[in-house]
């Protein structure tokens, strides 16, 4: 029997389920897709996984159908890569291959998620209108026989994905057994020189700036003659060929937005369509990666909630030892955490099943680990889960792609077994959740906000100043400090209420308006605690300098003045100069950035620079303001643990009792019990409270482990 579809949907129970509640993100989604009844029953999780009918001849469809169920698989998806049958010429479409699909999904107990076709266009399409490809930044047009090839920009494309997505909506959008949608595959804002783009660049800058004479002030038009005398005169942006000179970056951060905002509308556009012919009866969504640089969730209006996709184990080795094939530590717990607030539902559409084929190295992952993703998707909030794919393929570019079974197309591969034993496990446990069970106080007490937006990154990763800066590692370094914590985190914007959070941190956040100042400081002066860092506030709203001091936005509320800013070549052969920072009778070396502070009156100086002529300067310090607290950590150290130890004193100086977790030991909590999951190479000895009863796992925590446990207070 399938489940039913119209029911309370996750963010209705969010806070009994990971966090406490959701933070409100000031968004303006229609009514009904703010917690909206469609995706499951409060505090439990969807297993699903991928499937490609066209791949397989049709005499097994009902076979692996059937092996779906059996495994314990709920739903299974399709479609998202099959344009080709689905139009295998203009303006004839057919569907009875899928509808045969369906059918047989169906008859086998399981629900059908369909993905729209718009990432792989029929060869026909780009025959006769070659203009539907995108133009990479040396002026080539790309071609068929790849997927996200596409100009998003080019009217031509978009009017053959309305059309191919109002034929499946009309077809499917009544269907009972179709579940829900995925819009596109993992979306990314690619860049895109084509004739459409410009054009599309030039009417959103006459949208944004109004006048040709304000856009030439913000892009600074006045430096080496760069203005402009109308929007039609305008280029895209193509840091490629401008060679070893720098574009303007105020015109460079323009063009990520307009991306990530062509990217939304696009996804918005496919939303609109599927919700016009299926009302309330589906819900609508897209797997955006879970390292989201080049696309902005937050900019889409139309998606019922977000999801996302997840591949720890690539080929990279984060904390040494075997973590390779554990998985990057950062990748889940931020997902999760940036996904889950947006609308307070989330879930995880891919899930890596076992090795795969496009990293630079491929290793198996750790037995266990698979599991532990899972338990950790659960524990953080997850309200689907799918993997890709059902299959291990026999031909194409994913041949050495793993699947849940092997090439025989019935065994089960060993993290195929994993993946569904879990499943077994996690189905048996949802029935312990109690859906009326509040986030406990210890867990509340050191729930943090972690302010983010992707203009602030964009506009970083345009003006790095060093070699050694990489945004994305500088945020996985904060996540990962306030996770040692234990404490519960949400990625929130700047629209959100901040009072919900005990503590908000705002690493890196470099573009600050007088009104983000003045909001920071009424939240430090009601009793919240700020944690800021490395060049937050060195710049206005529009990305310029203010005309005054360094960090002029933010100095009286850190309580410093900020001498100027430095960094140092690395030290690779010992010939580089190290810098050294003192606190706490203890040293670090950094390289990558240091803010030189002078501390006002009333202001603690909690670390120093030790060497350089700024030496005795503070490189971090904090002070109260009202009944809270502000803390500014000028300094980016070279392995990050003068930071850790800095973010832990912050909740310790409140008074607020935390955790001590290695990098990697994530706590989670949902439907009153508590979730610890761990990514480190080494076993960790966690001491459970004397009233806790543990109800999963073995202590020590082994790599790769996952801890059940239920605090019973007396």
């Amino acid at each position: 029997m399938l489940k039913p579809l119209l029911v309370t949907l996750l963010a209705a129970a969010v806070a009994t389920a990971a966090v406490a509640a959701p933070a409100d993100t000031g968004n303006t989604r229609p009514a009904h897709l703010q917690g909206a009844a469609l995706l499951h029953q409060p505090e439990q999780m969807s297993f699903g996984v991928y499937y490609y009918p066209e791949q397989w001849p049709q005499a097994q469809w009902q076979r692996d159908f059937d092996g779906m169920a059996k495994l314990g698989f709920e739903f299974t998806h399709m479609a998202e890569f099959s344009w080709t049958y689905l139009e295998p010429k203009e303006g004839q479409y057919d569907f009875s291959w899928l509808d045969h699909a369906i059918a047989l999904a169906h008859a086998a107990g399981l629900r059908v998620i369909l993905g729209t076709p718009s990432a792989a266009v029929p060869s026909w399409m780009g025959q006769r209108y070659p203009q539907v490809y995108r133009v990479d930044e040396h002026g080539q047009r790309h071609e068929h026989g790849i997927r996200a090839e596409v100009s998003l920009t080019d009217p031509v494309y978009k009017a053959f994905v309305a059309k191919i997505v109002t034929a499946m909506a009309e077809h499917y959008g009544h269907d009972p057994r179709v579940w829900g949608w995925q819009i596109d595959n993992e979306p990314s804002a690619f860049p895109d020189f084509s004739d459409s783009a410009r054009k599309a660049f030039q009417d959103w800058l006459r949208r944004k700036y109004g006048t040709i004479d304000a856009m030439n002030k913000v892009w600074a038009g006045s430096f080496w003659s760069t203005r402009y005398g109308s929007f039609d005169e305008v280029l895209l942006p193509n840091a490629t060929l401008a060679g070893e000179d720098k574009l303007s970056p105020h015109a460079l951060l323009d063009l990520a937005r307009f991306r990530a905002d062509t990217q939304a509308q696009f996804l918005d556009a496919q939303a609109a369509i599927i919700h016009k012919y299926a009302g309330k009866r589906q819900w609508v969504t897209t797997d955006y990666t879970n390292v989201s640089t080049d696309t902005d969730p937050r900019r889409t209006r139309d998606l019922d909630f977000p999801t996302f996709t997840l591949y720890p184990v690539a080929g990279t080795n984060v904390l040494g030892g075997d973590s390779y094939a554990i998985g990057k530590p950062a990748n889940l717990m931020e997902a999760a955490a940036y996904f889950r607030p947006i609308n307070g539902t989330f879930g995880v559409m891919e899930l890596q099943p076992g090795q795969v084929n496009w990293a630079a190295i491929n290793p198996q992952p750790m037995p266990g680990a698979i599991r532990m993703w899972m338990w950790h998707a659960f524990a953080a909030g997850a309200s689907l889960l799918a993997t890709y794919r059902y299959r291990h393929p026999l031909r194409g570019s994913e041949m050495y792609h793993e699947g849940i079974v092997g090439t025989d197309g019935v065994t089960l591969s060993r993290t195929g077994r994993e993946f569904t034993d879990t499943i077994r496990d996690i189905k048996a446990f949802e029935a312990r959740l109690d859906p009326h069970a509040k986030l406990p106080a210890r867990l509340a007490a050191r729930y943090t906000g972690y302010l983010w937006s992707q203009d602030v990154f964009w506009d970083l990763e345009i003006q790095p100043q060093t070699t050694l800066w990489h945004s994305w590692a500088y945020r996985n370094g904060y996540t990962l400090a306030v996770q040692t914590t234990g404490a519960p985190m949400d990625f929130i914007s700047e629209q959100d209420d901040f009072d919900r959070y005990p503590f908000l941190i705002a690493p890196a956040y470099q573009m600050v308006s007088p009104a983000l100042v003045a909001k920071w400081k009424r939240y430090v002066e009601q009793g919240g605690h700020l944690i800021l860092t490395s060049r937050t506030g060195q710049k206005n709203a529009l990305g310029h300098f203010p005309e005054g001091p360094w960090y002029a936005p933010i100095l009286d509320l850190i309580g410093d003045d900020v001498d100027g800013f430095d960094m140092l070549p690395p030290n690779t052969d010992g010939k580089g100069a190290d810098g050294i920072v003192k606190a706490d009778g203890k040293t670090w070396t950094w390289h990558r950035w240091a803010d030189i502070l002078s501390p006002r009156p009333g202001t603690q100086v909690l670390a120093t620079y030790a060497n350089h002529y700024y030496a005795g300067k503070a490189a971090a310090t904090t002070r109260k303001l009202g009944k809270g607290t502000v803390t500014m950590i000028g300094v980016s150290t070279d392995d990050g643990e003068l930071e850790r130890a800095l973010v832990r004193s912050v909740y310790q100086r409140a008074g607020v009792a935390i955790e001590d977790l290695p990098t990697g030991v994530f706590h989670d909590w949902r439907g009153g019990y508590d979730f610890m999951v761990s990514y480190n190479p080494e076993p960790f000895t966690f001491q459970l409270a004397p009233t806790a009863k543990l109800v999963h796992g073995t202590t020590p925590l082994a790599p790769a482990g996952v801890l059940v446990w239920k605090d019973e207070p007396k």
